[in-house]
């Protein structure tokens, strides 16, 4: 298994599209803070307005870790397509080559070469979103500095400089299982099709697809929504809550483990099945 991993790992460092999503992450953080840098105090003087009516508000607005925070949010659109590109392209890219075909001739289960891919994947998105934490975190500290953290999110909470830095820690963590349940899926729809293009729009078809449909009937789909896998894309925002719900949060994390496992057993029972001769 670790020679499968190791054969893996040196196709994605090989192929030039793994570097799509760091470059990108690069240039938009980058530009992001630039932004805010320049024109940062009248944007969010235009956010806060309504609280300066209300509250005193001194000391450095943007930081690094307000920066970091509305960086997080990018999880939700962005980072899913850096991740298909490489998890996308794992089976069915090399279904549409023909390299699929010589490596099944070697002496190795299907099964065993399935989750040497899927794990060469995880490994792949934990990568990016590392790469996304020390360059939002990294760069906001060298050109804001720290301070405390506004969080605009059923009410107003400021959390002290100090008692940051374990949240955001966590959030990442939420955040990094998140996008493993959507490289699962890119996973399990590539060893259906043997386009790389089908795994990429697939995957987020059905992302904005289920985002839709149950933001649009949330009153309706209440009862299910806490199943649906897209509803804990964005639950890394209850660290930041003062009165963190730790039983919402256990049940994110077992939901996303039970949807990982059926992604990747799907996959695994039709790449086991899967017709390579045509």
């Amino acid at each position: 298994m670790i020679r499968l991993i190791n054969i893996e790992l040196f196709k994605i460092v090989k192929k030039p599209r793994t570097y799509i999503g760091f470059l990108a992450i690069f240039l938009i953080v980058g530009a992001l803070q630039l932004a805010m840098y320049f024109e940062g105090e009248e944007l969010i003087s235009i956010a806060i307005q309504n609280l300066e009516n209300d509250f005193r508000l001194e000391g450095k607005i943007i930081n690094a870790n307000l920066l970091t925070y509305i960086l997080l949010n990018s999880i939700i659109i962005h980072i899913p397509i850096l991740i298909c590109l490489v998890t996308g392209d794992a089976i069915a890219g090399e279904a549409a080559t023909g390299t699929l075909r010589l490596i099944l001739q070697r002496p190795f289960k299907r099964s065993e070469i399935y989750i040497a891919k899927a794990i060469t994947g995880f490994l792949y998105t934990i990568s990016l979103m590392v790469f996304l934490a020390g360059m939002t975190y990294g760069l906001g500290l060298l050109l804001f500095g720290t301070g405390d953290l506004i969080v605009l999110r059923r009410g107003v909470t400021v959390i002290a400089s100090d008692d940051v830095t374990w949240r955001f820690f966590y959030a990442f963590c939420s955040g990094t299982l998140s996008m493993i349940v959507v490289a699962s899926l890119s996973m399990m729809i590539s060893s259906f099709v043997n386009n790389a293009i089908g795994p990429i729009v697939g995957t987020i078809a059905i992302l904005i697809g289920l985002n839709i449909i149950f933001t649009l009937g949330a009153p309706i789909f209440k009862d299910i929504l806490p199943y649906i896998f897209t509803s804990h894309i964005t639950k890394w925002q209850y660290f930041f809550d003062f009165d963190i719900d730790k039983l919402v949060l256990q049940q994110s994390v077992l939901v996303q483990f039970v949807y990982i496992l059926i992604f990747n057993l799907v996959g695994i029972w039709n790449f086991n099945r899967k017709d390579i001769l045509t």
